[in-house]
């Protein structure tokens, strides 16, 4: 098997912040969020990840 390059996801500025301060106004653990997203990604189907990502481009296309 090859050495596969590791693989780096830039997540922009704003929706990092989002993110900090909604786990924060919440009280949750961030790296149990995460988890939990990623867990509820992979479990979706194509269109579910699709109407994700587009919520996503949405997102950080307010306030532009």
């Amino acid at each position: 098997m090859q050495n596969q390059p590791k693989r780096s996801y830039y997540q922009p500025g704003k929706l990092v912040a989002a993110f900090d301060m909604e786990a924060d106004k919440n009280g949750c653990i961030r790296e149990k969020v995460v988890a939990d997203a990623m867990y509820h990604f992979l479990q979706s189907d194509p269109v579910a990840r699709a109407r994700m990502f587009e919520r996503q481009a949405n997102f950080l296309e307010k306030g532009k």
